[in-house]
This record gives C-alpha cells, structure tokens and sequence, in this order.
C-alpha cells in the first residue's frame, strides 16, 4: 500500500499522497488536509463530521491518509504543538471529556484534559481492525497502544502484553527485513523507548544496541581542551561526545522547527565549552542523536547524580543541542532532561527556567509547522508532563505559588497536593483531597487522602472501592507496614499490588528486602530475579540476590550475583566487599585478589584478617582454586597485593601479621630476614595503646612471641640478626612495661584478666633474658 518508507519513521505523508495533498504536508497542515478529505471549510463542522467523512470515503489510500493526519493533529495536540484554535477546542471540550472517560478505567485513569480525543479513537479502531499481513498497520497499531498508554497515570500491564506482541510481530516481519538501514534503525530506537517508559531497561538497551550495530554507530566520552569561562586563560581537558558512524546513510525524517535556544547570558561562564581544536565536528543527526538522549535517560535514573556523572550527561545532551538535529521532539526533549540538571546550578538556573517557558510558550505558536517527525525515537512526554517539569522548577526555587497555580491549570491533583504538603500546607492539603473526593470518589484519590493524613483507613476503602484491584492501594499500604516494621503484613500487601500491576520493578525490589526481614528466602529470590527482569542495571538487587543465594547454600549462584553488581556499582567498595566474600566461599583466589585490590583502589583502609588469612592458607596449604590450579601458583600475585595494600594501609596489624606469613610459613618461599621485619612492623601497628587495651596487648604478646621464635632461630652470621636481636629487645622492654600500666588501671573485677596479664609478662621477662644473653655472644 504505501510507497515511502517515510511514513513509518516520521508520521509524515510526504511521498505518500499525490500532487493533491503534497502542498499542505510539506508545511505540517494536517488539518488543513482533513478538511480537504472531508470536503468542509468550517473547522468546527470538520470535527463534527469527520467519523461520517470517513465512513463514506470510498477509497482506502485517503482513508489512510485522514487516519495518519488525525494522529499527527492528535499529537500537535498533545506533544508538540502548534495547537488547533481556541474557538474549536473549546467546543469540543464536553466531546473530549466523554471520549477520555470512556478510555479510563477505574485504577488507571487517562489525563482528564487530552484534546482531541476523538481523533485518537478514530486512530486507534481503524488500525485494530487492519490486516495484521501490513507492516504498516502493525507499527501504528503499536503507537496507538503506546500513546494510550502515556496519556493515562500508571503503566497498564494489559497494554505492555499487547506491545511485546507486537513488536514480536514486527520484528518477523518479512516487509521489516526489507526495509533499509536507516528505517530500520529508527524503528528499533523506537522499540527502545518503548520499553524505557515501561521501565524495562534491560530490553530498551538491547533494541537500542541493535539499532547502533545496524548502522554501524557508536559513541563515547572522550576529552578535549576547551575554556569554560569568559576569563579562563589556560585551556583545561574539557569533556565531549564522539560519535563514529562508519557507514554514509541517509537521515529520512523531514526538516522541521527547533525551539528557540536560549543563550546563557552569564556573567563568568561561556554558553557552551570552547575547544581549543576548532576542526572539532560535531556529527550528531536525527538519525544518531537518539542514542544520546537514551543514554542520558538511562544515566538520570540515578537519584544520586555525582558530579562526574553529572558531567557525562551534559556532554550527551549538548552533542544534540549542538548536532545537527532538525527535529522539535528530539531537540526538546534534550533541553528537558538539560533542565534537569542545571535546577541545581545558580549560575544556570535562570537559562533553565527560561527555556523551558519558551518551549511551554512555543506549545500554542501561530504559524503553521511540522514538529511530529521523529517523536517515537525521542521518548518526548505529552504537553502536560513537560509543562509538569516547569511546575517542579517553580517550587524548587521557592515559588509555591506558581507551582500550584500551575498545577491547578492542568489539573495535576495529586502534584498540587504533594505541593501543598511540601510547603506545609497540610490542612489545605487534606481539605483539597476531600473536596475532590465529595466531587467523585476514585480509589486514586482515597490513596492520595491516606499519604495526606497517614490514616490507612483510606488505603482500606480505595481498595474496597475498587474491586480489590488498585495497585496503588495495596503498594502504599505495604509500604506504611514497612515503615513500622510489620514485615509479614507488608508483604502480604505489596504480592497483592504486584497481582493487579506486575509493572513494578521499585515495588518487586522492596517486597524482596521484606522477604528478606521476615525471612522468607524463597520469596525474596523471586522478588529480585523479578525486578531484575525489569531493570537489570540495579546493582542492589544484584547483592541482594546475591546475598539470599549465600543464606541458602546457593554458593556459585552468589558469586555470579555479585559480580553482575560490580559491573553496574563499579566504584562502590561495598559491593566489591559482597563479591570479594563470595569469591572466598568458592575458593576463587583470583577473584578474591582482585577484588581485595579494588576495594584499597576506590580509596578505603580497608583490612578483612578473615580474607588474609584465607590468602595466606591457599598458598601455605596448596588448596585447589575453584578453576583447578593449585594454590601456590597464586603466591606471585597475592606478594603484590600485600605491597599494594600495605602501602595504602600502613597500620593495619592484621595485613602485618599475614604479609610476614607469606614470607615465614610458605614452605619453599621461606625469607626469614623479611617475614621478621614485617612482624616488627604488626607489632608497632598494634602496640599504640597496649596500657588501655587488652585487644592490642594480647596482639603484641602474639607478635612477640612469634618474632623471638625466628630471631633466635636465625643465623648468627646473618647480617640481620644484631638488628633484630635489639628490636625484639626493644620490644619486649616496651611489652613489659605497657603491660604492668595495663595491669595497674584494670578494675578490681577484672581480676582474671589482670591474671593472664602477669603471666604474658612472666614469659615475656624469660624471653627478655634470652634475647640478652644472646646479645653477649654476638
């Protein structure tokens, strides 16, 4: 049926209709073309006709045509902008309201102000009723489910199960495979972003790495020199995108408008990095920049943005905002996401602010454009939620007010409350919610009451209301039986929400840490290889999968957890410590080495005697590693890691202890002169305060008594042995001392401890002895 591949990537019907149509497409005239179609000059009777039009349109190349352009009047609507005439979408406000409660239902309402509602049902039942055999149909089909599915408040399982099917479909397709390179690619981001706003990552980052090796694409964040103030003399490495792109292709979606881009305008900083190379190119398209935002996407899911983090993002996002990318939605969404960042910077918030106002401004512009192009390959939310993020700026600079009047506008009810709440208007809060309520009761709304007042009451009636269905209900009523502790209960509540909407990778992940208060192992493993399922990026899921299969025996499948952790938290030294206690349950001295290492390298002092003496016994008794080889053959490697480790923990006993081990008590590596001198060194790290503790003392007693052993045995003629003879002498002197002091500031009912002392001190004097007769023959 269609000609042009164009159609499927960009909404547009350019190439698709004759001389007829052509004119006004080109502009974005969508309406203009349905009043052609529908043979109407009135704008209102246009609306008001269009169902009849189409159902007496004879021919199924203009049913097509009025569908696509009803879908892309939808959207202008609803995402982009421009906007139909006031006059008209004021008259079809009732029609709006109807349609939209029809498409609701009662746990997952639609937003109450989407426009042009109609058009989008129209949309949606003619491509589900279209032979399946079109590739066309397919893809549109989903875009419909996937548009319904952003107009309503909570992620529908229903739809997400239509959505895999379909795209199941479309990638067997034999007209996809036909496609060409550059179509395919879009339609597989597009499949990427799908699956982003249902918060499967792990699937949104397979179709995206399927659409990068297609075209042959690739990024990454390298450095550049480059000034980012007006008064900067010395250049400063600077980071930036590369983008490689090793095949030429062709970029099918059509030019459009960008918003306004807003200068910085600050006193000290540049509006953007100047590099030192000016041949520096930027090679960001439409094609390409999707990659980008998905990665920036993904990395702004971390709640806990560190600077350098921060820093990554911002190169994604402005190697758009500087390409060559000719689309409003993917341009949009990149100085969204910017804003989000720059919130937290004085210096920037005022550009923040003022783009976004004019993007929000831009939403009704005048002039006739075209901005649909590429909205499925850029994850651009609909008109309310962009406007929604402004709202958010208003109140984090202060600006209640705003904020609220804002949130009244688009009738935002639970963010207006949630303002109310934040500014301490609690009274107003509550006394909103339950006006709401007397206006209609929903089980959304009796959920917003309950985290108002904190009466779980009304979590019990939203459910009840609701045919014992509402997720909501059931998720915050498991999480107040969390917050008191009442783990049984909470996670009764929480399987309840998570059988009405599966669709919750933050509440499977919380009823596994519930599971495993109770404990209820079993369980917590299902919750995590759930949400893992989910989002496989979630480093603490990994550990605490981890961690249930250690609590059942379940040793290798432990190790392989947290090993996927160390991979997503690379920079954490305590999931490095999970995978370094796994590795030494499976006997993987390679692994354990490796991670003892890492934990010294993200800057800890850390010291575990447990592992270093694990380390010491797989070379001293030749166990056999986990792989087969013999311990002994590892001894190389965990020399290094002891002087590794030493050097950044100089006072730690333990290390001491089991560096001059590997040196005393590994037959056929033996090094007497050094493995004394490391004990020399234990003995000092622990003899700081031998007078206040009884740890430290019985340690130096320990370390005495090994160091006399070696010293004594050692060759007379060794160049050492002086030197050692008169530290242990030393040693002794200090033990002796310190250890009466200890002896004397002991409590009366601490006599059994002052007892053990005094007899250390008897051996340590017959050892004093020993080592001065022995210097009198040296």
């Amino acid at each position: 049926m269609l000609g042009s591949e164009v159609t499927l990537v960009s909404l547009s019907l350019h190439e698709l209709t004759d001389n007829e149509y052509s004119d006004n497409i080109k502009r974005g005239a969508y309406w203009e073309l349905m009043k052609q179609i529908c043979k109407v000059e009135d704008d209102q009777a246009c609306y008001a006709n269009i169902l009849d039009s189409f159902t007496n349109l004879k021919s199924d190349h203009e049913k097509l045509v009025l569908v696509v352009s009803a879908l892309n009047v939808f959207i202008q609507n609803n995402f982009t902008g421009p906007l139909l005439s006031a006059d008209i979408l004021k008259s079809i406000e009732d029609e709006d309201s109807a349609a939209t409660k029809r498409l609701s239902t009662i746990n997952n309402a639609m937003y109450p102000l989407v426009k042009c509602t109609k058009l989008f049902e129209l949309c949606r039942d003619y491509f589900s009723s279209q032979d399946y055999s079109v590739l066309t149909n397919q893809l549109f089909k989903l875009r419909c489910i996937f548009i319904e599915q952003m107009l309503m408040d909570d992620l529908s399982p229903d739809l997400f199960d239509n959505i895999e099917k379909l795209i199941s479909i479309i990638e067997d397709h034999s007209e996809f495979a036909a496609l060409s390179k550059e179509v395919r690619c879009k339609i597989l981001v597009e499949f990427g972003f799908v699956y982003l706003n249902f918060q499967h990552i792990s699937k949104s980052r397979r179709y995206m790495e399927m659409a990068k090796k297609l075209i042959s694409f690739s990024f990454n964040l390298t450095g550049a020199l480059g000034k980012r103030t007006k008064y900067q003399e010395t250049p400063l490495a600077q980071l930036r995108v590369e983008t490689i792109i090793e095949e030429n292709v062709v970029d099918v979606t059509p030019l459009e408008n960008e918003p306004q881009i807003i200068d910085l305008n600050d006193d000290t900083l540049l509006d953007k990095i100047s590099f030192e190379d000016e041949n520096i190119k930027n090679s960001v398209s439409n094609l390409t920049a999707p990659f980008l935002l998905h990665m920036a996407s993904l990395k702004l899911k971390d709640f806990a943005m560190e600077d350098m983090l921060r820093e990554e993002v911002i190169a994604f996002l402005e190697g758009i905002i500087e390409g060559r990318t000719f689309s409003y939605c993917i341009a949009t969404h990149a100085y969204f996401l910017r804003s989000k960042l720059e919130k937290t910077s004085i210096r920037r918030l005022s550009r923040c602010m003022e783009q976004l106002e004019e993007v929000v401004l831009g939403f009704d512009c005048k002039k006739v454009c075209s901005r649909t192009g590429s909205l499925f390959q850029s994850g651009l939310p609909p008109m309310w939620k962009q406007q929604k993020v402004l709202a958010e700026m208003y109140s984090g600079i202060g600006s209640h007010k705003s904020a609220l009047d804002l949130y009244e506008k688009l009738q935002l009810r639970e963010e207006q409350i949630n303002s109310l709440i934040g500014s301490g208007r609690y009274e107003a809060a509550e006394k909103l919610t339950r006006s709401l309520i007397a206006q209609g009761e929903t089980p959304k709304l009796y959920c917003i009451l309950g985290d108002t007042t904190q009466d779980i009451t009304h979590y019990e009636r939203a459910w009840e209301l609701s045919g014992e269905s509402s997720a909501r209900a059931m998720k915050s009523l498991g999480y107040h039986y969390f917050n008191i502790k009442e783990y049984r209960r909470a996670l009764v509540c929480m399987q309840n929400s998570l059988e009405c909407n599966y669709l919750q990778g933050g509440l499977w992940f919380t009823a596994g840490c519930t599971a495993l208060a109770i404990p209820e192992f079993e369980t917590a493993i299902k919750c995590f290889q759930t949400s893992l399922h989910i989002d496989d990026e979630y480093s603490e899921a990994w550990s605490n999968l981890g961690a249930c299969f250690q609590k059942t025996g379940q040793l290798r499948k432990a190790f392989s957890c947290f090993k996927e952790a160390t991979r997503r938290s690379f920079n954490n030294w305590r999931v490095w410590e999970n995978f370094l206690t796994a590795a030494a349950q499976i006997k993987d001295f390679a692994s354990m080495i490796f991670a003892y290492r890492q934990i010294i390298t993200t800057g800890q002092k850390y010291c575990d005697k447990i592992i270093l003496n694990s380390l010491v016994s797989a070379v001293r008794d030749n166990m056999t590693s986990v792989s087969g080889e013999e311990g002994i053959r590892y001894y190389d490697k965990i020399i290094d890691l002891f002087k590794f480790a030493s050097s950044k923990v100089t006072t730690s006993f333990d290390l001491w202890r089991s560096y001059a081990a590997m040196y005393l008590d590994v037959h056929g590596r033996e090094d007497v002169g050094m493995g004394i001198g490391y004990l020399i060194k234990a003995y000092h790290s622990a003899s700081l305060h031998i007078e206040k503790s009884m740890e430290d003392f019985l340690k130096c007693t320990e370390c005495s008594k090994v160091l006399h052993k070696y010293v004594m045995a050692e060759a007379k003629d060794s160049p050492t042995y002086t030197q050692h003879l008169q530290s242990l002498k030393s040693i002794l002197q200090i033990l002796i001392t310190k250890g009466h002091k200890l002896s004397e500031s002991m409590p009366n009912e601490e006599a059994e401890e002052r007892k053990l002392i005094l007899e250390y001190l008897k051996n340590a004097y017959q050892q004093l002895e020993e080592v001065e007769e022995a210097q009198l023959f040296v």
